[in-house]
């Protein structure tokens, strides 16, 4: 109940605080990897390989049913999303104390965020459309996208039934 996902528009974690309780569809995941990284009774601390879609916390707690007992989360830390690690990350401070060419060598530009997702190519007049969030006629995989226009990334969109809504822009080199 402690998620995202929606019911009617409202997320779940709403209803939840609430003391509201609604059935939820079971979801298939992959755990690619579990692994005990320390046992000090009652605590067990593991590491979690998994897919997008994965609740931890009810992961924890259907592991304590198979072990038949009962168990919640006390911490929970994200190493990992996609191509990206903590421990490539740094803190604002460092960023701070860099010089502006070693600060730039670590910093991902927007185009390397969006490299794992299919392209969306528009021409002048289909950006200035999509920058205006209007819908595009689209002909490409369905999903997420990096929407491109001349002068490089114009945002995030989502292709679904033949169009290209705008999900996330980037801010306009006009308006610089």
């Amino acid at each position: 109940m402690y998620s995202a996902l929606k019911r009617q528009g409202v997320p779940l974690y709403a209803l939840a605080r609430k003391g509201e309780s609604v059935a939820r569809a079971p979801r298939s995941v992959v755990i690619s990897e579990l692994e005990q990284i320390r046992f000090r009774a009652p605590l067990l601390e593991l590491r979690v390989r998994c897919s997008k879609g994965t609740y931890v916390r009810t992961l924890a707690e259907d592991i304590a049913a198979a072990l038949g007992t009962v168990g919640h989360l006390v911490a929970l830390r994200r190493t990992a999303s996609g191509g990206f690690q903590v421990k490539d990350a740094l803190t604002l401070e460092v960023l701070q104390s860099m010089d502006a060419g070693q600060r730039s060598a670590r910093l991902v530009p927007l185009s390397g965020l969006l490299a794992g997702l299919p392209r969306a190519q528009l021409d002048p007049a289909a950006e200035g459309r999509f920058r205006n969030g209007q819908t595009l006629p689209f002909e490409g995989a369905e999903g997420l996208c990096g929407v491109y226009g001349r002068d490089g990334v114009v945002g995030l969109g989502r292709a679904a039934a033949g169009q290209l809504h705008p999900v996330r822009l980037t801010a306009s080199q006009d308006a610089e």
